[in-house]
């Protein structure tokens, strides 16, 4: 059905009610039609100023067309509501889809098609309006700046469309000045001597005037329509209509190609991969055994990244870093990363990301499942492949403080840029998408791939499994593909292999505090020796001593570093030879340096990874020095040792005035002014007048350096000079008695 140009206002009113009328009909008659193939049939895709605002939807518009002549569906029909501008890009991008359609196209402008919905309207065949409805105004916005170079750009643009326009037109049976008067009006358009656009105006249409005929042909539309239903009457098309947005398609679309993954899996039946990753999660390893035992030679490895891995500290990095190096070492066939995380510390994870992951040479993969936000993802973007659980999601890595807040703006500045270049960096590396990555850690970066914005700028990027695994450009956006389980992937791939999932042991727990407390078990275990050694008998302290050092080195042994009995009887020999200066060749120095400088190998050694120190023995990269692999090490035995200097002068202050102290220890090896006082017949056997033995006179036992021992009167004491060297044998004198500190000077 047609109206006519014109009419009476009771022809209006009824046109109206029947066009409402038939609008329901035609809404009941497409919740009814069969969707499940377009074959035979017309296919309707409403547009509107919103599905042309990104670049997916316009993608998706391509697809919609590439299915209808697939499908051999009987006609596309374009239901234009478009309204507003778009940019240069995203209308010749429209132009191209639309020019290999071989496919009738039909448009109806209901109530506008304006800016690029004018270009939609040209390169359809027949071109329909509703009562109300206009067309044209398809020009480019102005330049919002005055440089020459954006106005050079942008007549350069309009040119362009303007000869698309026209070829296009042409195409389509169209009057190819209309087509470039809708995009340019510098010059006016006439027809037959009629005007219908003057200099300098954008041509835009009414229903009525584009329906307006010249020399018997329409200016520009066939006819005005109140429904979709009329053009399908009025051009002969098949009543059964499909009714589509570009953004139902694309998730139609989507979910489709999940079903047919999930199905060809389904069909492939359980994967005997993934019992063996069944199987190896129930054996667990011996309590007490060691982390060397188990080969990863030609098995492909499994790292699980759970809720907490990422975000419990330094130690889940380091068997993370571990397990990737012995399977280096061990010639492994691949590591799999199964991640379900919300993320973790950024600065641990980049030096994951940077160093071990870059340096293997074996396939990488990261299993997404069923989250990899935050540190998650950038260890993703680390390996060589990326699969994802039908239901899962992967981004969201904006740098954070650790309570979850917002940085401030300058440091917020700062790291986020030393993040960018990190995720680009691996991005490239591992063959992803490097605007991706960037945009997983910061608001600010817009997406493109080939022209189409994926990701526009103003929140963090994250990508469900649809959007991740989608096809943009030739190839996925960053996923390489969907899996249920471990044992697809390594289906897909090929691998060969027994799967082995790496655990740690069963004392790795007790390992881990081992490492966290070594300071205090060296602190414990040194203090504990020097006061056995100045004590009768053995005691308590050399009971502490021993199971300080032996929770200490049986702690590293455990957790994969060079403790062992080897060190274990290092540092025994070291303290055995520091007792011979002190007992039996007191100032000869050397037994005391060199048990020092053992005791101080042995414990530093007993700290260094295993695998790291082989790592660098073989000439492997990523660690920059043997200084990088011992600093940690001596740093927390010189804290230990300062700490246990401090415990050992606190406790010859404190302990000879307890009960226990006094049992325990020789009053003549720790002499103070109280216990020098008690053993004083001379003065009541108390230490009330402990002054009296200021002026006592005796000689050194030891050389002062400057502290030592000397003899008054037959007693042994500990005594310190003011700062000057003394001797063995050279005769001293008492100048000050300061609690359990004796000061003397030369005679």
């Amino acid at each position: 059905m047609r109206f006519p140009r014109g009419g009476s206002a009771v022809f209006s009113v009824a046109c109206w009610l029947a066009l409402l009328f038939q609008a329901a009909s035609a809404r009941s008659e497409e919740a009814s039609s069969d969707e499940s193939g377009w074959k035979g049939k017309t296919v309707v895709v409403s547009l509107s100023s919103s599905d042309l605002e990104t670049g997916r939807s316009v993608r998706e518009l391509g697809r919609m067309l590439e299915q209808a002549e697939e499908e051999s569906a009987a006609a596309v029909i374009f239901d234009l509501d478009v309204g507003e501008p778009a940019p240069w890009s995203t209308q010749q991008r429209v132009l191209n889809q639309l020019a290999g359609v071989e496919i009738p196209t039909f448009a109806f402008v209901n109530p506008s098609a304006t800016g690029p919905g004018a270009l939609i309207a040209l390169a359809s065949e027949a071109i329909y309006l509703s009562p109300s409805g206009i067309i044209g105004g398809a020009g480019l916005e102005d330049a919002t700046d005055d440089e020459e170079e954006s106005a050079s750009n942008l007549s350069q643009q309009r040119s362009v469309l303007k000869a698309r326009a026209r070829s296009l037109a042409r195409l389509r049976g169209h009057r190819p000045e209309i087509a470039e008067a809708f995009i340019d009006g510098s010059a006016a358009v006439e027809v037959d001597g009629v005007t219908i656009s003057a200099e300098g105006d954008v041509l835009t249409l009414t229903a009525e005037e584009a329906v307006r005929r010249f020399d018997g042909e329409p200016l520009l539309a066939v006819g005005v329509v109140g429904s979709i239903r009329e053009l399908i009457e009025a051009e002969g098309l098949p009543e059964e209509f499909v009714r589509l947005t570009p953004r139902e398609f694309g998730e139609s679309f989507n979910r489709e190609r999940l079903a047919r993954i999930k199905e060809d899996v389904e069909e492939s039946g359980a994967s005997p991969a993934g019992a063996e990753v069944a199987e190896g999660e129930a054996e667990e390893p011996p309590i007490f055994g060691r982390k060397e035992e188990d080969s990863y030679e030609g098995k492909i490895v499994v790292l699980e990244v759970g809720e907490d891995t990422l975000a419990t500290g330094k130690a889940s990095f380091e068997f993370i870093d571990r397990t990737l190096k012995k399977a280096e070492l061990d010639g492994a066939s691949a590591v799999i990363f199964d991640m379900d995380t919300p993320g973790g510390f950024a600065w641990y994870t980049e030096g994951l990301v940077l160093n071990s992951l870059q340096s293997v040479t074996y396939p990488t993969y990261t299993f997404v499942n069923s989250r990899a936000e935050s540190a998650g993802a950038i260890v993703a973007l680390g390996t060589d492949h990326i699969y994802m659980r039908p239901a899962a999601t992967i981004g969201s890595a904006l740098v954070v403080s650790g309570m979850g807040q917002d940085l401030s703006e300058s440091m917020s500045d700062k790291v986020t840029q030393m993040i960018i270049g990190t995720v680009r960096n691996i991005a490239e590396l591992n063959g992803h998408n490097p605007d991706v990555a960037e945009a997983f850690v910061t608001r600010d970066k817009e997406v493109k791939v080939g022209g189409e914005v994926i990701h526009e700028a103003g929140h963090v990027l994250n990508l469900n499994t649809i959007r991740a695994t989608e096809e943009v450009g030739g190839r996925p956006l960053l996923a390489k593909g969907v899996a249920r389980s471990i044992g697809d992937i390594v289906e897909q791939e090929n691998l060969q292999g027994e799967v082995l999932r790496a655990r740690p042991l069963g004392m790795e727990a007790f390992a881990h505090w081992a490492q966290k407390l070594s300071v205090l078990l060296i602190m414990i275990g040194l203090a504990g020796a020097y006061m056995e050694l100045n004590s009768p008998g053995f005691g308590l302290p050399g009971l502490a001593s021993v199971c300080a050092f032996s929770l200490f080195f049986f702690g590293n042994y455990l957790a994969g570093n060079l403790a062992g009995y080897e060190l274990a009887v290092l540092l025994v020999l070291g303290l055995v030879l520091i007792g011979a200066e002190i007992f039996v060749f007191p100032g000869a120095v050397v037994p005391g340096v060199a048990g020092a400088a053992l005791v101080m190998a042995a414990l530093g050694f007993a700290m260094v990874d295993r695998v790291d120190f082989e790592w660098k023995w073989s000439g492997l990269p990523t660690v920059e020095s043997w200084f990088s692999i011992f600093r940690g090490a001596f740093t927390t035995v010189a804290v230990g040792l300062a700490g246990a200097l401090a415990a050992i002068l606190l406790g010859m202050r404190l302990l000879p005035e307890t009960r226990l102290g006094s049992r325990m220890i020789l009053k003549q090896a720790v002499a103070g002014g109280a216990s020098i006082g008690s053993g004083d017949s001379a003065n009541g056997g108390n230490g009330a007048k402990a002054e009296t033995y200021i002026g006592l006179e005796g000689e050194t036992k030891t050389d002062l350096l400057p502290s030592g021992k000397g003899e008054f009167g037959g007693r042994l004491f500990d005594v310190v000079s003011e700062g000057e060297f003394i001797g063995r044998g050279e005769p001293i004198r008492i100048t000050r008695h300061e609690g359990s500190r004796i000061v003397v000077s030369r005679t």
